[in-house]
């Protein structure tokens, strides 16, 4: 368990300065300069839009609760506009895993609830995802895929639409079911090519399920190249795009290079990843977001996201694009969000809180630390008698808009003296306070809080 704890460590530094020497580099030859960041008051909107992923819908397991967060991203959505001077809601995106393995039962129930939900004046725009291929990407005919799609969706498996005077253009997998984009490409650039003859700098909206590679968090291992490859061609791009379920909040869902890409977590709940390349981990308990994107007539663009389990917008995440087809002024570039970065710490007046469960298992509780971004995850050592019992590394639950006291649970332990070190790390691996405490465990199992110590931050 050590190795593994040192490993997660290890990895998460040294690819976060990796990406941080790369990013500089392409973004010197590229001409990309960074400028700071603006507020976006008094945005008027002429355009609005939602943009989700990764429903997951289904008639198994956690299938009819993704229906009910879906269904609820209409309702936020179109409340939000009815509350506004401009009261539009004129398209929502779905980038993919709509379903979560592209049955026909599973279509119905898309159709069903956007057939419901979907108001006149509001456009549906979907792409498939890798998740629309699996019932038929090991069979004889992987392009039935495409077909039931067809049947249940749309005829145009890739769109190019022209909403408000904004081109949106989305793009499928090919048929073969093996997640590839090779014969899109040319289609791609083509449509590119038109929507800048005709609008120019202004801003044009790009979807796919996959990351474009080496952009966004989760575009290491959840990424397509060929996007990006025609995508970086093109600095009026706003893409969207899922896949990695990656929490949308953490500052490295947003990449401004040659283009800009967003990540859009996903309905079905939001995870982060612990070195970049292994430690997929979701949130606890429910999860899910969506972004509300708005356009104001000289086409800048303003990005929130909403929590829909606890109901809000993240507070944090306000984030206005301004000039998007001028690639000298970047404002979220990796090393510029990266440069914002400080060690997070724990509230001086920090308690742990410990607690047994019916199934006897110890559970710990903490305030969540916080630097200008809030913690991502801690590195958790269980110590008794100066041996180590436990190390854990555990996502935080930054995935939540309004969840500020993380539950980290130990299982059954014997009776004796523990001490419990919680080090707190931020999205860029910058390591913070040390949370440390000491307890006593009788031999019920339960914790003799009149023998624990009072918890003591370390800077």
């Amino acid at each position: 368990m050590k190795t593994n704890l040192y490993f997660h460590q290890a990895m998460h530094k040294i690819i976060t300065v990796a990406f941080a020497g790369l990013f500089g580099v392409y973004c010197f030859f590229s001409g990309v300069k960074e400028v700071k960041a603006e507020k976006a008051e008094n945005f008027e909107p002429v355009l609005r839009f939602a943009v989700c992923s990764d429903v997951h819908l289904s008639n198994q397991d956690d299938g009819p609760q993704n229906g009910e967060k879906f269904r609820k991203m209409f309702s936020v959505a179109y409340d939000f506009a009815a509350k506004s001077d401009y009261k539009g809601l004129d398209a929502v995106l779905v980038a993919g895993d709509m379903t979560d393995s592209g049955k026909a039962e599973e279509y119905e129930i898309y159709r069903d609830i956007t057939k419901e939900c979907v108001k006149e004046g509001t456009q549906l725009l979907t792409v498939m995802g890798n998740h629309e291929h699996i019932e038929y990407r090991d069979t004889t005919a992987p392009e039935k895929a495409i077909e039931v799609f067809k049947q249940y969706v749309s005829d145009e498996v890739d769109f190019h639409k022209v909403i408000g005077g904004y081109h949106f253009i989305g793009v499928s997998y090919d048929a073969s079911g093996k997640e590839e984009f090779k014969t899109k490409t040319e289609w791609l650039r083509a449509e590119l090519d038109k929507a800048v003859a005709d609008t120019g700098d202004k801003p044009i909206f790009v979807m796919q399920h996959p990351h474009p590679a080496l952009t966004v968090y989760g575009s290491v291992n959840w990424a397509n190249m060929d996007i990006r490859l025609v995508l970086k061609d093109y600095p009026q791009v706003v893409d969207f795009s899922g896949h990695s379920h990656y929490a949308p909040n953490d500052p490295r869902s947003i990449h401004q290079s040659t283009f800009t890409a967003i990540g859009s977590g996903g309905i079905k709940g939001t995870m982060g990843n612990l070195s970049y390349i292994s430690g997929d981990e979701y949130g606890d308990g429910e999860t899910g977001t969506f972004w509300l994107c708005e356009v104001d007539k000289d086409g800048n663009v303003r990005l929130r996201l909403y929590d829909l389990i606890s109901d809000c917008f993240f507070e944090d995440i306000d984030y206005l694009l301004k000039d998007v087809g001028n690639k000298k002024r970047r404002v979220y570039t990796f090393s510029r969000m990266m440069a914002q970065d400080t060690a997070p710490i724990f509230p001086d007046e920090a308690k742990i809180s410990a607690d047994v469960n019916d199934e006897g298992e110890l559970l710990i509780s903490f305030p969540e630390a916080s630097g200008y971004y809030r913690a991502e995850n801690y590195k958790i050592t269980l110590s008794s008698n100066g041996e180590t019992v436990e190390n854990k590394v555990v996502l935080s639950d930054y995935t939540r808009a309004t969840d500020f006291e993380k539950t980290v649970n130990f299982g059954e332990l014997k009776a004796g003296q523990y001490t419990v070190k919680i080090r707190a790390f931020s999205p860029y691996a910058k390591l913070g306070d040390t949370l440390e405490w000491g307890f006593e465990v009788d031999d019920s199992g339960r914790v003799d809080t009149a023998a624990a110590s009072v918890a003591e931050v370390k800077k």
